[in-house]
């Protein structure tokens, strides 16, 4: 088989990881696999998984029909012509509409199966738009994305939800003892944020939270655009929180964390915290549907969005009580299976092989 993945970039993050996974699943099986996507730092790990890279001009949502995005269009209809994909898998919406204008102007008959990660509240209208016209089948990472499409007005019948798998291995106390000496993180208990520096991770929430715990340090994992203004925000709050920057090794961060913490206002599925669940880490989190879906109640403490004093308080809550720290991690333990990465390559896996065979849901 014959896959080809189009995704906006290869920088840190969730999509992103789901595309390493898919990649080296596929190339485990004896697939060919390329991955076409503007440059980022985790293009190496395309390669390591077997696949070879093509590098598409950097587009913006701002201009859609601008110079950039058209060059990423005759740069991806030539891939097409060269690989003669089976299947492109594009990730949300911009890389789906370029997919399919490539695969028309390519003209090679290939199966277009798009994956929506998640969106912004306000943006699934305009999904809904763009995704009826370029796809006859949506996969949704998560229920929560797949509920949000169809209220927007996309066919519920012509969406397959495959939530996304996460699931980390712990790291040895000697991985631990070294990423903590080589950021020099202290001994102090460590409460952790984990993603990247945009809005819609609301790191503010964090920040404001953090002023009020007095005892553990405060970190976030991740690199954007809000970088400057975040670590700022952080200055002028008390320098409470420390912006490491990406970490790679994330088990071994999140080993050490006494608290995991995600302050998102929305997610369609947060695979940072669905990793540290995994690990039996206590989680605090706030309320929203893509984490209420998947994380039962009792293996995390949930707080309203927006809640600085409610986020304090839970991370207060589980470094004070360390029953309530032992029984979410049971708890997320068990939960775990639930979002197995084993369970999403499998169906995944499944809906490519169908694509190959020419069901009617895929045609």
């Amino acid at each position: 088989m014959r896959i080809l993945h189009v995704l906006p970039s290869l920088a840190p993050g969730g999509m992103e990881r789901l595309v390493l996974q898919l990649t080296a699943d596929a190339t485990g099986h004896g697939d060919s696999v390329v991955v076409a996507s503007a440059p980022g730092a985790w293009v190496p790990k395309v390669i390591e998984a077997g696949a070879a890279h093509v590098a598409l001009p950097v587009t913006s949502r701002d201009s859609p029909f601008g110079t950039a995005t058209a060059t990423a269009t005759v740069l991806l209809a030539r891939c097409i012509r060269h690989v003669r994909p089976h299947v492109v898998h594009a990730h949300n919406v911009r890389a789906t509409a370029l997919a399919r204008v490539a695969i028309v102007l390519s003209h090679h008959r290939a199966v277009l199966m798009p994956t929506l990660h998640g969106l912004a509240p306000s943006d699934y209208a305009g999904a809904r738009r763009v995704l009826g016209w370029t796809a006859h089948r949506v996969i949704a990472c998560a229920p929560s994305v797949a509920r949000s499409l169809a209220a927007a007005g996309f066919p519920g019948t012509r969406i397959e939800v495959i939530t996304n798998g996460a699931a980390l291995r712990p790291a040895g106390n000697q991985r631990q003892a070294d990423l903590r000496a080589a950021l020099q993180l202290g001994s102090a208990p460590l409460v952790v944020g984990i993603g990247r520096l945009v809005e819609q991770k609301n790191w503010p929430v964090f920040i404001e939270a953090a002023g009020s715990v007095e005892g553990p340090a405060f970190v976030v994992a991740g690199e954007g655009p809000l970088r400057r203004e975040l670590t700022d925000l952080a200055r002028r709050s008390g320098d409470r929180v420390r912006f490491l920057g990406t970490v790679d090794d994330i088990a071994a961060l999140m080993g050490m964390a006494s608290c995991v913490v995600s302050t998102s206002v929305w997610e369609g599925l947060p695979l940072t915290l669905l990793e540290a669940l995994s690990l039996g880490v206590p989680v605090v989190a706030t309320a929203i549907d893509g984490v209420m879906d998947l994380v039962p109640a009792t293996a995390a403490l949930l707080v309203p969005p927006g809640d600085p004093t409610a986020v304090a308080e839970a991370i207060s809550r589980v470094l004070a009580d360390d029953g309530t720290a032992l029984q979410l991690g049971n708890n997320a333990l068990l939960a775990a299976p639930s979002w197995s990465p084993d369970l999403m390559l499998y169906r995944y896996r499944n809906a490519y092989t169908a694509a190959c065979a020419g069901e009617p849901r895929w045609a």
